[in-house]
């Protein structure tokens, strides 16, 4: 009989775990509406607004109802994986090899997550634009969306997001990490500027305009850690016989969501890549 020692719950863990070591954009998103994840459902998350400041002078003061700014976060995506394994019992019982296959099952789905949020960000509504593809232009721009999110108030340590292009041009103004600590490397951190955390990604958003005159851009990002809510898990891994072969698959399902949820704590910068000939 085939599969009959499939470690289900063993093999969703793993690969949830990778995932989130994988992930970069996603892992500077809020995770605390996470929830139940399950396709097509929803995710309520909970807000107030603001109270009105009033000056007190002795007379009578005025109780206001504060509003609802709840928002839904619904989970409508899902990716899935699906390979072909000899031996599905016989793998998991070699040392190494079952983390093989899970990490080619990885890779894609943390590409599929990491774009997504990176199309969020290329969506968002501040935006600073760098005037050219140089050290000075692009300083100028990060410090220039910084600025903009402390003029709204933003005065919490944040995160910004960049690709290697743009980290090859401005990693000279970065202060490097105090410590050669393999798990920030790992979640692409590559330095601080101005107390932000410096995170390289190669998922972020590009324009691929072919339109002769046109400039394209690369959608960088400043946010708080606070601006996106993701919400995301492993709802499915299992295996079975494959039904013409004789051999077994592997399949999984990730299902997420992801939004804005805080407009004023994200700021994109525009970083030219090319003009189009």
């Amino acid at each position: 009989m085939a599969v009959t020692k499939f470690q289900r719950e063993i093999w969703s863990k793993k690969i949830q775990d990778n995932l989130e070591l994988k992930t970069k954009l996603v892992e500077n998103c809020t995770r605390e509406y996470e929830g139940d994840c399950e396709y097509a459902k929803t995710v309520r998350i909970l807000g107030v607004g603001e109270p009105s400041i009033g000056e007190y002078t002795g007379a009578d003061i005025t109780i206001e109802t504060m509003s609802d700014k709840s928002q839904n976060l619904n989970i409508d995506q899902a990716n899935y994986f699906a390979f072909e394994v000899k031996d599905v019992d016989k793998a998991q019982s070699q040392p190494g090899l079952p983390e093989k296959y899970q990490a080619k099952a990885v890779h894609g789905l943390a590409v599929k997550r990491d774009t997504y949020v990176a199309n969020l960000i290329k969506a968002g509504t501040n935006v600073t634009t760098a005037t050219a593809k140089t050290q000075t232009a692009v300083k100028a721009a990060i410090d220039a969306a910084i600025v903009a999110l402390r003029e709204r108030n933003f005065d919490d340590s944040g995160v910004i997001e960049i690709t290697p292009a743009v980290y090859n041009i401005f990693k000279n103004n970065l202060i490097e990490l105090s410590t050669n600590n393999p798990e920030l490397i790992k979640k692409g951190v590559v330095g601080m500027y101005d107390n932000f955390t410096v995170v390289m990604s190669n998922n972020l958003a590009k324009d691929t305009s072919t339109t002769k005159g046109d400039t394209n851009y690369v959608y960088c990002a400043a946010r708080s850690k606070t601006a996106i809510a993701f919400a995301g898990q492993i709802n499915e891994v299992e295996a079975g016989r494959m039904e013409k072969r004789f051999s077994d698959y592997i399949r999984g399902l990730d299902t997420f969501g992801s939004k804005i949820i805080a407009e004023d704590e994200l700021q994109v910068i525009k970083i030219p890549i090319e003009t189009v000939a």
